[in-house]
C-alpha cells in the first residue's frame, strides 16, 4: 500500500537520525560541523587537485549546479587548484567514465581529490571498473560524492515509460536538443548498468553529502513532483532512494530539509568548504580521510 505523506515524513526522519547516531558517521559529522562553527580556512595541499565531474545537462543548465560552480568558489577561496574532467554532459556512463579513467591517467604527478554531482557519481563508478582503473585511481585520495546516483533510480523508469507527463517531458528536451539517452544508464533494477556494488580502492576514501528532505522543505515544483513518484519507493531526495545511500561505503553527511540538487538546505557553500577543509586536514596529516573512524554502522 502507498505510503502517506506524513507515514514517508516521518520515515525519512527516523532514517536521518540513524545516520547521525551511527558510529560510522557521528565523529565525521561533527568535525564537519565544527569546522562550520569556526570557519574554514585550512589552504589546499601543495600539489593538489580538485578535479570535478559534473552532472548530466552541466553544458546545457549550467544554473542547475550541476557544473559545481559552488565547489569551484569554495574551493578558489582556498586556494585548490580545480580542473573540470571534459565529460560528455549526456553521455552513457559507460563512455564518461572510460573518459574519466583516461583523463585520471594523464595526471601522472598530481594528487587528486575527485569531486562528483549527481550523475557524475554514476560516471565515476564506472570509471572504477574500466581495465586501467587501478593505475588511474593510484593518485586519487579522496572520493567528495555530492548526490550521486550510484545505484540507479526509478525515476528513470518513469522517465522512459509512456505515461503522458513522462512523453511531454522527453518532447520537451528533444525540442530543447537536449538528449536524454543516459536515462537508460540510470535505471535501477536488475540488468541495469548500475545494478553492482562499489567497489572502491583501499586507499580512496570517499565522503558522500545528501539531502533529507520531508515534503514540506521542497521549494521546487518539478522536484516536488519527483519525490511524490518516488514516495511508493521510500524515503528520497527527489532524485533517489535514501536507503540506497545509506548502504554505500564510506562516510556520510546528511543534509536536514535540501533536496536532490541540496537546495532549501544548510549553507551549502559553507558545507563545502567545511568538507574541503577537513580533506586538505587529513592530507596535510598523511592518513586517509577515513581515519577519523573505523566503527561500522
Amino acid at each position: 500500500m502507498k505510503p502517506s505523506f506524513e507515514e514517508l515524513d516521518a520515515a525519512t526522519l527516523r532514517l536521518y537520525r540513524s545516520v547521525l547516531d551511527s558510529p560510522r558517521h557521528r565523529r565525521f559529522i561533527d568535525a564537519i560541523e565544527s569546522h562550520m562553527r569556526e570557519g574554514s580556512s585550512c589552504k589546499a595541499p601543495d600539489g593538489v587537485t580538485l578535479a570535478i565531474v559534473p552532472g548530466a545537462f552541466y553544458r546545457e543548465n549550467p544554473r542547475s549546479g550541476a557544473d559545481g560552480q559552488v565547489v569551484r568558489e569554495q574551493a578558489g577561496r582556498l586556494g585548490w587548484r580545480v580542473e573540470l574532467i571534459p565529460i560528455a554532459s549526456t553521455g552513457s556512463v559507460a563512455g564518461n567514465g572510460a573518459a574519466i579513467c583516461r583523463w585520471l591517467a594523464e595526471q601522472r604527478d598530481s594528487r587528486i581529490v575527485l569531486v562528483s554531482l549527481s550523475k557524475g557519481g554514476s560516471d565515476v563508478k564506472l570509471a572504477l571498473e574500466q581495465p586501467g582503473a587501478k593505475q588511474a585511481f593510484a593518485g586519487v585520495s579522496c572520493w567528495i560524492n555530492l548526490c550521486g546516483i550510484l545505484a540507479g533510480t526509478p525515476l528513470a523508469s518513469w522517465l522512459l515509460s509512456r505515461r503522458l507527463d513522462a512523453v511531454l517531458y522527453r518532447l520537451f528536451h528533444r525540442v530543447a536538443g537536449m538528449s536524454l539517452d543516459f536515462l537508460g544508464d540510470i535505471r535501477r533494477g536488475p540488468g541495469s548498468p548500475l545494478d553492482f556494488g562499489l567497489r572502491l580502492p583501499a586507499h580512496l576514501q570517499m565522503i558522500s553529502v545528501v539531502g533529507f528532505p520531508q515534503r514540506a522543505h521542497f521549494t521546487n515544483a518539478t522536484v516536488r513532483y519527483c519525490h511524490r513518484l518516488l514516495a511508493p519507493h521510500g524515503p528520497n531526495d527527489g532524485g533517489m532512494l535514501l536507503a540506497d545511500v545509506c548502504a554505500q561505503p564510506g562516510l556520510l553527511y546528511p543534509v536536514w530539509s535540501a533536496d536532490h540538487y541540496l537546495r532549501s538546505g544548510a549553507d551549502i557553500g559553507r558545507l563545502i568548504a567545511a568538507i574541503l577543509t577537513f580533506v586538505a586536514q587529513e592530507m596535510r596529516a598523511c592518513r586517509p580521510a577515513h581515519s577519523t573512524t573505523r566503527a561500522t554502522a
